[in-house]
């Protein structure tokens, strides 16, 4: 037996001890707190609720119950979402005052985020900060407002008011971008239905058109539209220009910011690979090697900042997508306990000796992005992180772990005829 798989093996024995299970419900139950994590939470400042998929029914519900016991049971006060912060300041409004149509603020927010998952966690949140209205639960965004179906609009509106004999042709560089707001360009290109021309161009060509238009100079609103719209398909995941290391720096800033300005404890709900703690973490389906934002909170915030980790065993994530029980090369089966439904394990008790020191190598957890494919489990991981310093589940500090998972329940957005890009 190698040194790695005698290290596994006395994982696995100590994992048997020291796991806190707790029941998985398989109907629509509202999600209750998790009592015994509130136990681990004594000293943390700032929380990374890390997930390794978005599309499982029971991560998102369990990380539901992990924001429940962060709010009611350690006093947290604030969730911090990477997601557009004009979006998140209108969820924000929502939870506290009761504005605003929360399926049709949905509907602006990050792809992932349109699930009913998503709108039970912000009904509580509104019941919360009913019951609290003198100590509301607050959200924030960490990206700068990006464009959304309503500046495709406003761009239309202003060409059909000044040149209507140009409205056919902004729809032709329009019509067939705007459903990058509905399933990105990457994933478009993976699955075979991208339409050919890259979406930047036709967004520069649109810009172009619009700024030719006369009057256009009087028209900053859709001058800036159409301008955001550009930078949007520039920086893309697709256009391979995304910079991963500027963008958790900015997530680290824009938390530390607000609670020195606060003094709220903070949740910050996200994707594993930007909670996990991590000097030069790898996506594999990426390419990119970076300093996550859960490493930047640690070095700010030292103890402060636990990295809680949520990953599953095996599950149905569509009707067409069975994810396997993770490679054997991945930490997450190792970290699996057949006897239970789902449990919870604080990573910082283990042991010195054999079981430390697998926790703290640099290891592979699986990860479920978009572009996924069961045949090629092996080569969806992120990397560069030991098991200790990332997060909870399989990658993490106190780990919560249930082990299948079934899809998210998605809904119909308010405004799907801005979604199709229809007029």
């Amino acid at each position: 037996m190698t040194q790695r798989k005698s290290e596994a093996v006395e994982v696995a024995e100590w994992l048997r001890n020291a796991v806190r299970p707790f029941d998985v419900p398989q109907d629509d139950t509202p999600p209750g707190a998790l009592p015994a994590l509130a136990d681990s939470m004594e000293d943390v400042v700032v929380a990374g609720i890390g997930m390794t998929t978005r599309a499982g029914h029971e991560v998102s519900v369990i990380a539901h119950r992990v924001l429940r016991t962060l709010v009611e049971r350690k006093g947290f006060r604030a969730l911090a979402l990477l997601d557009d912060e004009t979006v998140v300041a209108a969820l924000d409004d929502y939870t506290r005052t009761g504005q605003g149509d929360p399926l049709g603020l949905l509907g602006d927010a990050w792809v992932p985020w349109r699930n009913t998952e998503t709108l039970a966690v912000l009904q509580w949140l509104r019941e919360f900060n009913r019951a609290h209205p003198d100590d509301p639960v607050r959200l924030f965004g960490l990206t700068p407002e990006a464009a959304k179906p309503a500046h495709y609009a406003r761009v239309r509106d202003f060409v059909a008011a000044v040149a209507p004999d140009r409205f056919d042709d902004l729809r032709g560089h329009y019509d067939p971008i705007i459903s990058a707001h509905r399933v990105g360009e990457h994933l478009q290109r993976a699955g075979g239905t991208h339409p050919g021309r890259p979406f930047v161009d036709h967004a520069r060509d649109a810009l172009a058109l619009v700024e030719s238009l006369p009057g256009a100079a009087d028209e900053p609103a859709a001058l800036d539209a159409a301008r955001l719209i550009v930078r949007y398909h520039q920086f893309s995941t697709a256009s391979g220009r995304r910079d991963f290391a500027a963008e958790a720096a900015d997530a680290a800033d824009r938390i530390a910011a607000w609670h020195e300005r606060t003094g709220q404890r903070i949740a910050y709900w996200e994707g594993i690979s930007n909670t996990a703690v991590a000097p030069r973490l790898t996506i594999a389906a990426m390419s990119q090697e970076f300093p996550t934002t859960g490493f930047l909170l640690r070095k700010r915030f030292g103890a402060g900042y636990l990295s809680l980790a949520i990953a599953f065993h095996t599950g149905e994530l569509r009707a067409d997508l069975t994810v396997p029980a993770p490679s054997a090369e991945f930490a997450d089966s190792v970290l699996d306990h057949p006897d239970h439904a789902g449990y919870l394990l604080d990573l910082r008790t283990a042991p010195p000796g054999p079981v430390r020191r697998w926790l703290h190598q640099p290891t592979r957890v699986r990860l479920i992005i978009g572009t996924y494919r069961p045949d090629r489990d092996a080569d969806h991981h992120i990397a560069g992180a030991g098991v200790a310093t990332g997060s909870t589940s399989c990658f993490g500090s106190a780990p919560s772990h249930p082990r299948a998972a079934s899809p998210s329940r998605a809904f119909t957005p308010s405004r799907p005829s801005l979604l199709e890009g229809s007029q």
